[in-house]
């Protein structure tokens, strides 16, 4: 199967810019937050036959980019570093596909009503 027209050698060598400027956690080429869609592209294909390491990864890096980042609440930092991670995947406790549950990821850094409901012993 022959290779997307995204995914040129020109990409590549662009797209290597895109890399995190800490501790702001903004992106070195174009100054958005990190990871840019530039840097989730990249991010993506190189990693498709290993995605949960992405999801490792990134849930990894949110938990150090929640530390360092102050303006920016744990739900959105959430939704910037893991949702795009997530392919067909919805919430084992609400049914959500808004979010997931992900292991070692704090429940506060996700905003699921039904965790919350469960770690406040509402379990019903």
């Amino acid at each position: 199967m022959a290779e997307p027209v995204l995914y040129t050698e020109r990409f590549y060598r662009d797209a290597e810019h895109h890399r995190v400027r800490r501790p702001g956690w903004t992106c070195t080429a174009c100054a958005r937050p990190w990871p840019c869609m530039i840097a989730r592209l990249l991010i993506r294909h190189r990693m498709k036959d290993f995605y949960h390491l992405v999801r490792a990864a990134t849930a990894g890096q949110m938990r150090v980019a929640d530390s360092e980042v102050d303006k920016e609440s744990a739900y959105k930092l959430y939704r910037r570093f893991t949702v795009w991670t997530h392919r067909n995947l919805v919430c084992g406790v609400c049914g959500s596909d808004r979010h997931v549950a992900l292991p070692g990821v704090p429940p506060r850094l996700y905003g699921c009503d039904g965790i919350r409901a469960l770690m406040a012993g509402d379990g019903s």
